[in-house]
């Protein structure tokens, strides 16, 4: 079970975390709200931009979250993921009996961007 990032990103430009999750389709809203609360405190960690949870238009008998935040920089991510507040309401989301969760987290950069013009 993989719960956050492996390493630090060492990054001083902007990143992006993508990090998917499965859970049982009979546990998909008790993991939005669990997972709310681990949102909710890095919403107010510096360099924090935006975080969005996407759900599958369609269920499947384990439903697949993508989670996509966006940060001002790695460097600010990585102290965010380094505070015990957030690691502890990570923990306790994967240590919740009543949710089943398997995790895929990774930091990207943009390469390559389009706009409309």
């Amino acid at each position: 079970m993989s719960q956050s990032l492996d390493a630090k990103t060492g990054v001083d430009g902007p990143v992006t975390v993508i990090k998917s999750y499965s859970v049982p389709v009979e546990e998909a809203e008790r993991f939005i709200e669990v997972y709310q609360e681990s949102a909710g405190i890095m919403a107010h960690q510096p360099g924090f931009l935006r975080s969005r949870l996407h759900r599958p238009l369609a269920d499947a008998p384990d439903v697949r979250f993508v989670h996509i935040a966006d940060w001002s920089s790695g460097l600010a991510l990585d102290r965010a993921t380094a505070d015990p507040e957030w690691l502890s309401s990570l923990q306790r989301m994967f240590d919740d009996p009543g949710l089943h969760i398997t995790s895929e987290p990774a930091g990207y950069r943009v390469v390559v961007q389009f706009e409309p013009s």
